[in-house]
């Protein structure tokens, strides 16, 4: 069963941090895992690509390069590369290229723009350490829901317990819908005061 970020965000409140300004690829793209994080360069995708290699099948691989959105850092090969190593999805805080096939390719992409230039490989780089992205840090391990509400991040030691509450939340809320459509309203099920 996958969960939203936002069932994320409502259910753990200061347990989740929220990290914001980046957008999917596509509108439909969702992402939920571990975090393999990434310490990359500006311009540079030398750390994604060793850590495509090295990822293992459902971890989201979280790429800092400090916002660089005049070079993409990602395009359709290494989203290739991503998906043949069952990457669950990419968060980076900088461009991307080829964003019509990155649908097509299927792994879930979140970043800050998009540029045609392509990157260098020369480094430097680091793998699963503690990487910023705006105010967040995270950390290797730490839950990554990321979706088009935004990017919900859990901690690693919370994350069974926010995960458990928030698709608690998920199926209250379906059945809130449900009662919608028998006709009841939501100053009713929600016991709201009158105005």
């Amino acid at each position: 069963m996958t969960v939203s970020s936002a069932a994320i965000a409502s259910a753990g409140g200061e347990r989740v941090s929220l990290l914001l300004g980046l957008e999917p690829a596509w509108p439909a793209a969702h992402a939920l895992g571990p975090a393999f994080t990434v310490q990359g360069a500006a311009g540079d995708n030398l750390a994604l690509h060793h850590a495509v290699s090295s990822a293992q099948p459902g971890e989201v691989i979280v790429l800092a390069v400090g916002g660089e959105e005049r070079t993409a850092h990602l395009g359709d090969i290494i989203a290739v590369a991503a998906r043949e190593r069952g990457v669950a999805g990419v968060v980076l805080d900088g461009a991307v290229r080829d964003r019509a096939q990155l649908e097509r390719v299927g792994v879930p992409v979140f970043h800050r723009g998009t540029s045609p230039k392509g990157p260098g490989k020369g480094g430097p780089g680091a793998l699963r350490v503690p990487v910023a992205i705006g105010d967040v840090v995270i950390a290797p391990g730490d839950l990554v829901c990321a979706d088009a509400d935004g990017i919900a991040v859990v901690g690693a030691a919370d994350t069974e317990d926010v995960l458990a509450a928030a698709r608690a939340l998920e199926e209250r809320e379906d059945e809130i819908v449900a009662a919608l459509g028998r006709g009841e309203t939501t100053d009713a099920i929600y016991e709201l005061k009158a105005l």
